[in-house]
């Protein structure tokens, strides 16, 4: 086992911390530019889900259009939550296509099965899509850049 301390804190801790562990990293400081939120509440309006009217969608554009490049943490989330959201819009406009498809070529038994399994496999995908949102929000909230696997590379690229 290593004698180096967890996160990268120097031996006998971060200064001033009194705990006698480490502390665990703390929420980005900060207000934005416009409506002078908190960083970690403007992270999280990123993600609000898309069905409240594309909140989330403007809070991205309007933190990517004001924020400086010096608040990545914002930054990263608006990027973040702009792909996430063309990624659950173009996911839409695929079962939508798939969806009208079936309609137009089949009939009778098969269609009522290959619309139950669409409407099956759009409901999990919705699901998924959900959660993600949710941890998003809430990783968000905390402070911490928690990244999907490859809209977060893009993201941190782009912050």
């Amino acid at each position: 086992m290593s004698n180096q301390p967890p996160n990268g804190y120097p031996p006998g801790g971060p200064q001033g911390y009194q705990g006698g562990g480490y502390p665990p990293p703390s929420a980005p400081t900060g207000k934005t530019k416009v409506m002078n939120l908190d960083y970690n509440v403007a992270g999280l309006l990123c993600y609000m889900l898309p069905c409240l009217c594309l909140a989330d969608l403007i809070f991205c554009i309007l933190w990517l259009a004001t924020e400086p490049k010096e608040s990545r943490f914002v930054r990263f989330h608006a990027i973040q939550g702009l792909l996430l959201f063309g990624l659950g819009f173009v996911v839409g406009i695929i079962f939508q296509i798939l969806g009208t498809g079936m309609a137009v070529t089949t009939s009778g038994v098969v269609e009522a099965g290959g619309f139950g399994l669409l409407l099956l496999v759009r409901l999990v995908v919705g699901v998924a899509l959900l959660a993600l949102y949710i941890i998003c929000m809430i990783k968000a909230y905390q402070g911490q850049m928690w990244k999907l696997p490859i809209i977060g590379d893009i993201a941190e690229k782009n912050a």
